[in-house]
């Protein structure tokens, strides 16, 4: 079950299913969900995200809004937005070809 159902299934308790949550709706309860988990995130713990980061930034997916954590850590720390514009750069070049 996926964080959609899951809201939904909460919806549906409160009231009758009138209507699907929206994409903003869902992402809002993900930012909030990522936000009250942690204020921060450590080096490797970026390290785990940053391949779904970048992935969503070479599809042109808003991945600072779906992920303000990640952006956050990488706005503040130098060695980690080394490595992701390193590897930035790399999907950028490979999905040109």
């Amino acid at each position: 079950m996926n964080i959609r159902d899951i809201i939904q299934a909460i919806r549906n308790k409160i009231s009758p299913p009138a209507q699907q949550l929206s994409n903003e709706t869902v992402l809002g309860f993900l930012r909030v969900l990522e936000t009250a988990e942690n204020e921060e995130i450590s080096c490797d713990e970026l390290f785990i995200k940053l391949d779904e980061y970048v992935e969503r930034e070479v599809d042109q997916k808003d991945a600072a809004q779906l992920m303000p954590l990640v952006r956050d850590h990488l706005d503040k720390c130098p060695g980690c937005c080394d490595e992701y514009e390193a590897l930035l750069d790399v999907l950028e070049k490979t999905s040109e070809k």
